[in-house]
């Protein structure tokens, strides 16, 4: 013989069941706490991606309002072009005219 007694799985179960009950006398059932932590830090990934995004759409406005204020400088120096500086000549003209 092996000299292994056969163990009994109904006594074994009960024997797992009677440490657990024990660990939670001792430490105490916190699985509540951990539900609540897990519901909390899906919230917080939540938080984190809608930042996240909100972020995005500020950056992508930045950049639209860069490319408007680009443009409207152009703008603004093409109209000086057309309106001021033949103004600024044509007073040169004048001058010299005189």
């Amino acid at each position: 013989m092996s000299g292994a007694d056969p163990v009994d799985p109904a006594s074994e179960l009960a024997a797992a069941q009677a440490e657990i009950a024990r660990l939670r006398r001792l430490v105490g059932p916190h699985e509540h706490a951990y539900d609540d932590l897990k519901v909390e830090l899906h919230a917080a990934e939540q938080a984190v991606r809608d930042a996240e995004a909100a972020n995005g759409e500020l950056r992508a406005e930045i950049t639209e309002l860069r490319v408007d204020l680009r443009r409207a400088r152009q703008d603004q120096y093409h109209l000086w072009k057309l309106v001021a500086r033949p103004q600024r000549l044509l007073r040169a003209l004048r001058q010299s005219a005189e």
